[in-house]
């Protein structure tokens, strides 16, 4: 477990965290949403040893006591963590979190429990553990993580205290691989690009080394949609539809090959292309498509992204992306059709 102060990014999200222990206004139940990869888990830990700390220095963690020692191995009895097992989290587990919070803290004066991927709940599981919430023993705070809000009970939801967690900036993407990759700038620009804001992601790009094949793989797909009728589109979109996370990494590297193309439409810079490494594939594709068109893929794709956040099937998502930019796709775009 970390330090906060040794946490990328969020800083106005700690700093409430801190002055929530330092102050004395813990809630009993916190809800943290945001996209995957970019710290919301390294927060809530961070935050639990916080809590579970006796003598903790401006509302962080000492770091010397043996209940920090203990929260930092993740042995500390007070502590509980819940995770999917495998899959769901069930209502035996949620039952044997009630068990727990019912008896008195071993060690101090509160227990955290903090509940990864929450949004895995079982129905059956959800409601038991809304009992709970509602009636919260004392000293006890709940620390839920999610990424699909969405899928958790609206009444769960109401009664947690909800920090959103947005995606972090080139920068704070950067650091963390210079940081923790022990990558030097050059070899860390493209994956800080490539991962939409998640320090996650981009550690998992620096690790695979190769980024050429899964890109080329998305561009020539692209300039095959170009020219492909709505049948083929829908076979071409077979082969991104079976995770929705697949879906997601394709559909952010997929925004990153038209951004460059509108960039190479109206400044023709190649200093400010980030698939530079591609330029002759992009100088070509850039001769077929209008300004206009390239906005409107632009904001269908982002359409897209909004609906596998609301939890949409990733396969009809993907076919009817694919559709849209197909050939025909730009028949709905009857006024785009000039030399911009």
């Amino acid at each position: 477990m970390k330090f906060f102060s040794e946490i990328i990014g969020h800083q106005k999200i700690i700093s409430l965290l801190r002055k929530s222990i330092t102050a004395g206004r813990v809630a009993h139940a916190y809800l943290f949403l945001g996209p995957a990869g970019v710290g919301k888990r390294t927060v809530a830990r961070t935050y639990a040893r916080a809590l579970l700390c006796p003598h903790p220095r401006d509302g962080d963690a000492c770091g010397d006591c043996r209940g920090c020692r203990q929260a930092a191995e993740g042995n500390h009895p007070d502590l509980l963590f819940v995770k999917p097992a495998p899959g769901t989290i069930k209502i035996d587990q949620v039952r044997e979190v009630q068990r727990r919070v019912a008896l008195t803290p071993y060690q101090g004066r509160r227990q955290v429990c903090l509940i990864e991927q929450a949004q895995t709940m079982t129905v059956e599981a959800a409601n038991c553990f809304l009992k709970t919430l509602e009636e919260p023993p004392a000293g006890i705070v709940f620390i839920l993580v999610s990424e699909q809000p969405y899928a958790l009970l609206p009444t769960v939801v109401s009664r947690c205290q909800q920090v959103f967690f947005h995606s972090l900036a080139p920068a704070e993407v950067m650091e963390g691989l210079l940081r923790l990759a022990g990558l030097d700038r050059e070899r860390a620009e493209l994956p800080a690009v490539l991962s939409g804001g998640s320090l996650g992601r981009a550690l998992a790009l620096a690790a695979e080394g190769n980024l050429t094949g899964p890109r080329e793989k998305v561009f020539t797909t692209a300039a095959a949609l170009a020219q492909a009728s709505p049948a083929q589109a829908c076979r071409l979109a077979q082969a991104f539809a079976g995770e929705r996370e697949e879906l997601q990494v394709f559909l952010e590297t997929l925004l990153l090959w038209y951004r460059d193309l509108l960039v190479w439409r109206l400044a023709g810079d190649e200093k400010m292309i980030v698939n530079r490494d591609f330029l002759p594939l992009l100088r070509r594709e850039a001769k077929n498509c209008t300004v206009f068109r390239i906005l409107d893929i632009i904001e269908k794709v982002e359409q897209a992204q909004k609906h596998l956040r609301a939890n949409a099937n990733p396969r009809l998502a993907a076919e009817v992306l694919f559709m849209q930019l197909g050939r025909r796709g730009e028949n709905a775009l009857p006024g785009y059709r000039g030399k911009v």
